[in-house]
């Protein structure tokens, strides 16, 4: 017996010194993928070396000098091995966006995470990759995050920091970089008249279409299945997402998608014509007169030329001070072939699974305080914040009656109210369309964590605050005693959604189908429990107000 307790015990080292040299051989060859252009090589984030993070893998050229302004082209192949360790330079923009967070760190009583030091570049269309599954022959679901940041800011880390939390739960996440403001979203003339597709704009979503198909030829690469990639995004990033199910160039891209505060609903500009609905939009091609005029740019010869002569800081300059210069999504004619909204009314809207959903007080971050001066101004104010005036005047007693208010201070609270249920009734009506257009798989929820302190109380469930419950992260805001099972329930509805096309899985509270009948959702929150007819009253109004602006434009 004891001659077999030694052997045992010898074959037991043996088998752990043979785990740890495997290991160690591992782990001293970092890992490498051949995607298109060459071969990368990433760093491993676990013992086992399974776990591999890959920084900065370019998915198009860079869109500089002639490219500057133009769709994404195919990436140049390079010769030996890429390094991939470093994320890399975000796109170029105005930094405030880099105070978002410390800001609410602040203002919440915590203390604001440390953050490397950012570089721009207008060579920035790149990705990153984290996988726990490297080197497996068993496929993985992919999720590829869309920052938000209005689509004149942000980048793929902001507030995530980075994805390894997901990655470590069974996905392999993706974040991807997208030219912004000026350089992704300006449309002009003579760039129209450049364009075999005869449109310009929208360049910023012709990256992630890249960066999408990008994915589909390579993330195999990675443990990924090409079969199961789930489109995710907050704010303008989940605005691209919605805008990506409504365009003929991204369908087959994406098998899932997820949007958190934000939905592609309009009326947008649209590129020759003036749009006049829920607000004044002018032809979106003036946006890019108006960026020449803010150069100095006279006359009609070579402009696009001399535009794109001119460097990356003195456009930002540009934009600075004439902050009125449009950026953002456009009906182009060829991204964007349509207005998404009669889109998603006729159901021709990609047919994907879909969660979406909104934060309680998304506009205390968004917004310093909606003053009344008076409350013979309160009916106006109420107006506006639904859009253009001229065509929604007939819902003022509506209005009234929905955000009844006796003094200036419930008023200004009330106005608070009617801006954030814009996010809340624009998810239920984007779950609507879905719903409608026999996509069975559609879930909303309401998010309504309030981070525990007087500062946090002060802020409610605000925009960006369900970050990062979803990716693990932590950027300096105090913890609550419910915060580690929300952040893992969070997660866990999402990549189960990511794997099954639908987030239940065992352990979980259940989270019903969206169906317009009962109209239920899942409040995450200290408490996650399933609602319905949330704000019902408000949010029909808005839906009435919604198709009142859209049937102007039909």
């Amino acid at each position: 017996m004891i001659r077999l307790a030694q052997a045992v015990r010898a074959i037991l080292l043996s088998l752990i010194l043979q785990g740890v040299n495997s290991a160690a051989r591992a782990q001293s060859s970092p890992p490498r993928a051949h995607v298109d252009g060459g071969v990368v090589e990433g760093s491993y984030f676990d013992a086992r070396s399974t776990g591999a993070v890959f920084k900065g893998i370019p998915f198009a050229a860079p869109p500089v000098g002639e490219l500057r302004w133009k769709p994404p082209t195919s990436v140049p192949a390079w010769r030996g091995i890429r390094d991939a360790k470093r994320f890399p330079p975000i796109c170029p923009q105005r930094l405030t966006s880099t105070e978002y967070y410390a800001g609410i760190a602040a203002r919440v009583g915590g203390r604001p995470a440390a953050e490397e030091p950012l570089s721009t570049s207008e060579d920035c269309l790149y990705l990153s990759i984290w996988t726990s599954s490297f080197g497996s022959a068993h496929r993985r679901p992919v999720m590829v995050w869309i920052h938000g940041g209005g689509n004149n800011g942000g980048w793929g880390t902001q507030g995530t920091e980075t994805g390894e939390f997901l990655a470590r739960q069974g996905v392999v996440l993706v974040m991807i970089e997208y030219r912004v403001g000026a350089f992704g979203f300006i449309a002009d003339p003579a760039l129209t008249a450049e364009s075999p597709h005869h449109a310009s704009g929208n360049y910023g979503l012709l990256d992630q279409i890249a960066a999408l198909r990008w994915v589909q030829r390579n993330i195999a690469a990675f443990g990924g299945d090409p079969s199961r990639v789930t489109a995710f995004g907050q704010s303008s990033g989940a605005l691209d997402v919605t805008c990506l199910m409504t365009s003929p160039l991204a369908r087959g891209l994406f098998q899932r998608a997820i949007s958190e505060s934000g939905v592609c609903t309009g009326p947008f500009a649209a590129l020759k014509e003036p749009v006049t609905s829920f607000s004044e939009h002018p032809a979106a091609e003036e946006s890019g007169r108006e960026l020449a005029r803010a150069l100095g740019i006279t006359g009609t010869s070579n402009v696009v030329a001399r535009m794109r002569a001119r460097s990356a800081d003195e456009i930002l300059a540009a934009m600075s001070s004439h902050p009125g210069i449009a950026h953002e999504v456009i009906v182009d004619g060829w991204v964007i072939p349509e207005q998404p909204d009669r889109v998603l009314a006729e159901g021709r809207q990609l047919r994907v699974p879909l969660v979406v959903g909104s934060n309680r007080d998304e506009y205390r971050t968004l917004a310093g305080a909606f003053p009344v001066p008076s409350m013979a101004a309160y009916p106006e104010q109420l107006l506006s914040a639904l859009g253009s005036s001229a065509p929604l005047r007939a819902f003022v007693p509506r209005l009234l009656d929905a955000y009844p208010a006796s003094d200036t201070v419930v008023a200004e609270r009330k106005l608070f109210e009617v801006n954030n249920d814009g996010f809340g009734a624009s998810a239920r009506y984007v779950a609507r369309a879905m719903t409608k257009a026999k996509q069975r798989n559609v879930f909303l929820y309401y998010f309504t964590h309030v981070v525990p302190t007087p500062g946090g109380r002060a802020l409610g469930a605000f925009h960006t605050g369900e970050i990062p419950f979803v990716f693990g992260s932590e950027i300096g805001w105090p913890h609550g005693p419910f915060d580690l099972n929300l952040r893992n329930a969070i997660s866990a509805y999402w990549v189960q959604f990511a794997a099954r096309g639908n987030p239940n899985r065992r352990g979980l509270p259940e989270w019903p189908r969206y169906v317009p009948a009962s109209d239920r959702y899942l409040e995450l929150g200290d408490t996650i429990r399933v609602g319905r007819r949330l704000r019902q009253r408000q949010y029909d109004l808005q839906d009435d107000a919604q198709a009142a602006l859209d049937a102007r434009i039909r």
